[in-house]
């Protein structure tokens, strides 16, 4: 019953100083709903950072088994003794029920082409070998048919996607490019590093014919897939033309097919269906190689995964994240002050008050509770209203994310901001920390006022005008 008298008091307080209690507010509310704000926006920022690196340096979520390898004492030797065939591999990727994808294969382009229809036009293409999994990783965006499938990657099909670009050039649009079969003349694109000495333009081409049949076109977006023509011929920019990595690694005899050879691996990167499943997979994989060389007492592996590099960084992140909060906090404690000096001023005006019930048996603790629940109750409400304002924030910035997008003048990191899911809204563990903080705030800066009405003596406080 006294806790429920005192927050009546409270807010009857409140009522009777209206401009003073808003005032004293309105420091808390800014404080509560800046440290919101940057919590939530450093929240973000963690969250698409995160899916950045994922796609664009990690090349997905990966677990990577080096298989004949040691941290101490690095490749065995011979190092083919310790390879996985294609059909090892993919019998062990079904055995996991989708939670490994597919070997994360994509290298640079192994060389550049160009696709003609029966008028002479042309569209010059960029052969890269990748793995299905690389239009989930990438977030590649089909228009018509389908990318290439994890089957084909293991029978080394003679299958490709090409760009919308290329399609509408050569095949009048997506629709009509999907199931024509092309036979490309590809230039080694290891051939456009002719060596120093060599006079710039002597260096004699290599050309290998090679069919695809289209089963997809993408959507090309630039700048979204740089490693995929940064070794394509510089005189004309090409857009990638996708194969399965088994079929375009055999097909064209490039440096770059030798380095990787695609029917024995021994550096075998799993792309995991997300990062909750990685350290499951990681286990998975171990017991694979185990299955394989565990007998072998010379055998040696090490797996790599990108989910332990992805903690450190998000944990980078949440450091600055918890830095800028605490700037934002400061702004709290300077409401805390203004707290403070209304709670003295309060205290001050209501001396008869506080004599009156000392001199009928008010005890101290009693005197201390009241003014403690008038300072915590004017934080409370105080801090609904920031947190009504933090998500107002917020909900400002997400609705108006296309345009600010929008604004973005890197076409490639526009399509990424496009596809990626951005929530601009407070967590709930931020919301319960400010708000905790807020009302411990209010009490350690209202303790003071409430202890010196406490301690007031009833004949003074009586006597007082």
């Amino acid at each position: 019953m006294m806790l429920i008298d005192n927050i009546r008091q409270a807010y009857n307080s409140l009522l009777i100083n209206k401009k003073r209690s808003v005032l004293t507010m309105v420091g808390i509310i800014i404080g509560l709903s800046s440290v919101l704000f940057i919590t939530s926006v450093g929240d973000t920022i963690t969250s698409v950072l995160d899916s950045f690196l994922v796609q664009n340096i990690f090349g997905g979520v990966n677990v990577t088994l080096f298989s004949g390898y040691s941290e101490e004492d690095g490749f065995s030797k011979p190092i083919g003794g310790y390879s996985f065939t294609r059909d090892e591999i993919y019998d062990f990727i079904d055995s996991t029920d989708d939670l490994i994808l597919d070997i994360g294969y994509s290298s640079f382009s192994l060389g550049t082409g160009d696709i003609c229809n029966d008028f002479g036009e042309k569209s010059k293409v960029s052969v890269t070998p990748v793995s299905s999994a690389y239009e989930i990783t990438n977030k590649i965006r089909i228009l018509a048919g389908r990318f290439i499938s994890r089957d084909e990657c293991r029978n080394g099909k003679p299958v490709a996607v090409i760009s919308d670009i290329a399609a509408e050039k050569c095949f009048g649009s997506a629709e009509e490019a999907v199931g024509k079969t092309i036979d490309i003349s590809v230039a080694d694109a290891s051939n456009n590093y002719a060596p120093e000495t060599e006079a710039e333009g002597n260096a004699e081409k290599k050309f290998t014919n090679v069919k695809f049949v289209i089963v997809g076109v993408y959507q090309y977006i630039d700048g979204a897939d740089m490693m995929s023509y940064m070794m394509s011929d510089s005189s004309e920019k090409s857009t990638p033309l996708y194969s399965p990595y088994s079929y375009a690694g055999s097909e064209l005899d490039s440096n770059i097919s030798k380095a990787r050879n695609p029917d024995k691996m021994f550096i075998l990167e799993f792309i995991v269906k997300d990062s909750k499943s990685s350290y499951e997979a990681q286990k998975l994989i171990a017991d694979f190689a185990e299955s394989k060389y565990g007998s072998n007492p010379n055998y040696n592996y090490f797996i790599d995964n990108s989910e332990t590099y992805m903690k450190k960084v998000r944990s980078t992140i949440k450091m600055v994240t918890y830095a800028f909060s605490i700037i934002g906090a400061i702004s709290l404690l300077v409401g805390g002050i203004g707290l403070m000096n209304t709670m003295l001023v309060s205290v001050t005006e209501r001396t008869k008050e506080i004599g009156i019930k000392k001199a009928l048996g008010a005890k101290n603790s009693a005197i201390r509770l009241q003014f403690l629940t008038e300072s915590a109750f004017l934080c409370f409400a105080s801090c609904g209203i920031g947190i009504l304002f933090g998500f107002f924030f917020g909900m400002l910035i997400e609705t108006n994310l296309d345009k600010l997008i929008a604004l973005v003048p890197n076409e490639g990191i526009r399509y990424f901001l496009e596809n990626t899911t951005i929530h601009v809204t407070p967590s709930l563990s931020s919301i319960i920390f400010s708000s905790l903080f807020s009302i411990v705030v209010g009490v350690v800066f209202g303790y003071y006022p409430a202890n010196k009405g406490a301690k007031m003596q009833p004949v003074d406080a009586l006597r007082y005008e």
